[in-house]
């Protein structure tokens, strides 16, 4: 049998705690460099998100006040003329003026939520001034940028097929208002429908048309679009 220890020796033997100590301080002497360096690293990197932060709160606030300038000239230039007997459209280079602020934004502030709103503002200026080619790429970014949200969705398609339209690009059309009527999420599916019946009477395919007048009477009872379809069924 082992004898115990007696407590001189106990005493003299080195405290387990002064070792572990005395070790720590050798390896961190040892590796005083590395240390420092891995601090300092962390540190910056603090730094630099603590800065990106910063700048993206004072990003977004940018963004949102330009925006609002944009949007209150916009809606300055829609309404010049309100509540006069005969009032004027905007003309081509007003809408221009006001193009240009929502460019600017989109291109300062792509990232921001004002400079997405921007985008939306653009394509539909650009269907104003008549730049479809304009029109339709600022609506197929905003169709990536949105693609999450189900109600903007379908406004952009929207956005898209008259674009198409406009640009005699039936084809085109055909697919952005097919898209509309096929997504279950989606609003205005009565004017896709209504769209597609009259795109597709032009182009002499009669029972595509049909079928669209159709579904307008048995699913949509309630849409503007009843009254006159029913007639032009009827009749």
């Amino acid at each position: 049998m082992v004898e115990e220890k007696s407590r001189k020796e106990l005493l003299e033997e080195p405290d387990p705690f002064i070792v572990f100590a005395q070790r720590m301080l050798k390896l961190a002497k040892q590796y005083q460099r590395q240390i420092i360096m891995g601090v300092t690293a962390l540190v910056l990197a603090a730094a630099v998100i603590s800065a990106l932060v910063y700048f993206r709160h004072q990003s977004e606030e940018r963004a949102a006040q330009m925006l609002a300038e944009a949007v209150s000239r916009y809606q300055a230039v829609e309404s010049k003329d309100a509540g006069t007997i005969n009032p004027k459209p905007p003309s081509a280079a007003e809408y221009e003026e006001v193009r240009k602020l929502f460019k600017d934004i989109i291109s300062k502030y792509p990232s921001t939520g004002s400079g997405r709103a921007a985008l939306l503002h653009y394509a539909d200026l650009s269907y104003k001034t008549e730049d479809f080619d304009e029109a339709i790429t600022a609506y197929q970014k905003a169709l990536d940028v949105f693609s999450e949200e189900a109600g903007l969705t379908s406004v952009i398609l929207n956005g898209l097929a008259y674009s198409c339209e406009a640009k005699k690009d039936d084809a085109g059309a055909i697919k952005y208002f097919e898209m509309i009527v096929n997504d279950e999420n989606a609003v205005m599916k009565d004017q896709a429908l209504f769209k597609l019946a009259l795109i597709y009477g032009r182009q002499g395919k009669t029972e595509l048309a049909a079928k669209a007048w159709q579904r307008i009477i048995s699913e949509y009872p309630d849409s503007i679009y009843y009254p006159l379809v029913k007639e032009k069924v009827s009749g």
